[in-house]
């Protein structure tokens, strides 16, 4: 890792000295320990947590990731695969959707840590956040750190109008899904690269029937898309599996006839909802329950 990577830093004034190793001493296993978007909160337990928060705490605990990260082989890693790609491209904005709850969860914590690290690499000065269950602290500590909350579920149809990163970690195959279908047409999927759960293990682990209803464009496009995978040896390894870099090859789409172009927009089922719709909260059953769970703590 160079040394000219700029340490993590908040609004508030907090500078995050990086170690180099060692952990830091005094802290006891079980707060070392990451823990799954999918364990459950109760409400009261919640509401309580939204009176205790701890604003400072938390922007240590983002900082702290941040340079557990970008000190990490596995950072290494993936920037030396993904910042070239993303460089040429001359990528102009990042989007991030499904972080999860950051007071609560170490695995979104580390992935806000990655955002942020890949944001400083690429020197852009913001970041755009949308995740329905971030609370109103977890919003403002985001404003804090520069980002921009967006305020409405587009579901993830979002167009992209300009070359953009989007950063979906873990996120409902829907979203991506629905973010393709956004912007079905050679111009706009040329300006998208995507760091998301891998396309190739989605259309390999997911019977067809399942596909061609709620993945139908990752189907459409796969066989025009250049994955990238993005090797889990991080020291916790529940936090970035099965993620891939996505970007798509204009060039072979260039002789895809009108047929292949012809767009309807998503509708899904209930027996299959995996995300947080504009009008309805999660359906927890089916082929929609592990992933559910893991946006939805």
């Amino acid at each position: 890792m160079s040394n000219t990577e700029p340490s993590p830093s908040s609004a508030d004034g907090f500078i995050s000295v990086c170690r180099a190793k060692g952990k830091r001493r005094g802290q006891k296993a079980s707060e070392r320990k990451v823990h799954s978007k999918s364990e459950p909160v109760a409400t009261e337990e919640r509401a309580s947590a939204e009176v205790e928060f701890d604003s400072g705490k938390l922007i240590r605990r983002i900082a702290e990731a941040e340079c557990d990260l970008q000190e990490s082989s596995f950072f290494t890693g993936a920037i030396e695969k993904i910042l070239p790609v993303l460089k040429q491209a001359h990528i102009r904005e990042i989007v991030c959707l499904g972080l999860g709850k950051l007071a609560e969860c170490n695995i979104s914590r580390y992935q806000l840590a990655f955002v942020r690290c890949l944001q400083r690499r690429l020197a852009l000065e913001k970041v755009q956040y949308f995740d329905p269950v971030f609370t109103s602290r977890e919003k403002e500590i985001l404003r804090q750190l520069d980002g921009i909350v967006l305020e409405e579920n587009l579901e993830g149809k979002y167009a992209a109008k300009q070359n953009t990163l989007f950063y979906l970690p873990h996120c409902p195959k829907q979203i991506s899904n629905n973010l393709l279908w956004k912007n079905w047409n050679l111009e706009k999927l040329g300006r998208i690269y995507l760091i998301c759960n891998s396309f190739e293990q989605i259309i390999t682990n997911s019977p067809q029937r399942f596909l061609q209803n709620n993945a139908h464009y990752i189907l459409q496009i796969a066989k025009n898309t250049v994955e990238v995978p993005i090797e889990n040896n991080f020291k916790y390894t529940d936090i970035f599996n099965d993620t891939s870099f996505h970007y798509f090859n204009t060039t072979l789409l260039q002789s895809k006839g009108s047929s292949f172009w012809e767009a309807t927009e998503p509708n899904y089922t209930e027996e299959d909802l995996e995300l947080i719709t504009k009008t309805k909260s999660l359906h927890l059953t089916g082929n929609g329950l592990k992933n559910a769970a893991k946006i939805a703590d």
